[in-house]
């Protein structure tokens, strides 16, 4: 018997990209998972650019998918927002999966996810592959944390199925598309799924580490179930996502455990520096994102949030290795993927 899943749908003034949101939602009402265990919540983050009327007409014509639509006021982010998607759930979901409105499911991605998650109770988070849209480029098969608290997006830009063959552990899944299952969001984060003050970019990697922290797993399992096209609500040339990713990077400093927390803090400056002759714009969210950083960072702290970060699976950076960071970020980049390509078996679900 199937269990019941909300799939919680984010929108933010997407008339830009509107045939990619109309797709994502009829691959939602086409999924091959029976109808009454599934519901789709429609969150509109305050969209002021026509979508969310154009969204809502075309869910009225769904009249066999079950539903619901929330419009907010304003843009709470990707975590407000979800936030309030996740307080909407029907109560009997055993499961939440979010799904980006640029992010397309197959037609047993619903299926092939719950599969694995019926099978370790322990697994607080999955997701499957997810392929760039329209192609068999991987997109992200999960993501791993190093030390310097970056990011590396396993499999990115390789074609699919490259060397993923079993499930593995992942530091993190990644929030275009991934299950979360709720008895152990709960017991993290209470009725909610993410740390509001986050806002975007930061907010499924935090979560992931608090949910290895409090000793719950997150897997990333070899079958594609999505493709999905990235940045489209934001746009590639804003600024905004790498002013988030940096703030997140720096304020974790403060409520982990993590060994080099002074020099990613120096780390994050001498981006800021180097920027500049890039383009004083550049130069001014880096460091802003270092002072909010700080500030955001100890907040969380005097509320009391601790994350054990090294419960995780996490790219551990030799001290030696540790400046290959200030020079260049290729070298950096080939580092991280060398360890996820050599500790597969360390990763393996067995």
């Amino acid at each position: 018997m199937w269990p019941k899943v909300s799939i919680i749908w984010l929108n933010y003034n997407s008339s830009k990209f509107m045939p990619i949101v109309l797709r994502s939602l009829e691959s939602v009402a086409e999924l091959d998972y029976p109808s009454d265990k599934y519901e789709l919540i429609v969150v509109d983050n305050g969209s002021t650019d026509g979508s969310y009327e154009k969204i809502k007409g075309f869910l009225e014509k769904k009249s066999s998918l079950r539903k619901k639509i929330i419009r907010l006021t304003r843009n709470l982010g990707f975590a407000g927002g979800n936030n309030v998607g996740f307080a909407a759930r029907d109560k009997k979901s055993k499961y939440v999966l979010l799904l980006n409105n640029d992010a397309v499911l197959f037609q047993r991605g619903l299926k092939t996810l719950v599969e694995y998650a019926e099978n370790d109770d322990r697994v607080a988070g999955l997701q499957g592959v997810v392929l760039k849209y329209g192609t068999r480029l991987i997109d992200t098969a999960g993501d791993c944390v190093d030390e310097m608290l970056l990011t590396y997006p396993i499999g990115s830009d390789k074609e699919y199925p490259w060397i993923l063959r079993r499930p593995m552990y992942v530091s993190f899944t990644d929030g275009s598309c991934t299950l979360y299952r709720v008895e152990h969001v709960l017991k993290c984060l209470g009725d909610k799924l993410f740390i509001d003050e986050f806002f975007a970019y930061g907010d499924d990697n935090i979560l992931g580490l608090m949910m290895w922290s409090h000793g719950y797993k997150l897997v990333a399992v070899p079958e594609a179930v999505a493709e999905h096209v990235r940045k489209l609500t934001l746009g590639k040339e804003s600024l905004l996502p790498t002013y988030l990713i940096t703030r997140s990077r720096v304020a974790l400093t403060l409520i982990t455990n993590i060994r080099y927390r002074n020099l990613i803090q120096l780390h994050v400056l001498r981006n800021s520096v180097t920027s500049i002759r890039i383009g004083k714009e550049l130069a001014k969210y880096f460091l802003r994102a270092l002072i909010d950083g700080i500030e955001l960072g100890k907040m969380l702290k005097s509320r009391g949030l601790f994350i054990n970060i090294y419960k995780a699976p996490l790219i551990k950076i030799p001290p030696k290795q540790v400046m290959a960071y200030f020079v260049t970020k290729g070298i950096a980049n080939k580092y991280r993927e060398n360890w996820v390509s050599g500790s597969l078996s360390l990763l393996t679900v067995e």
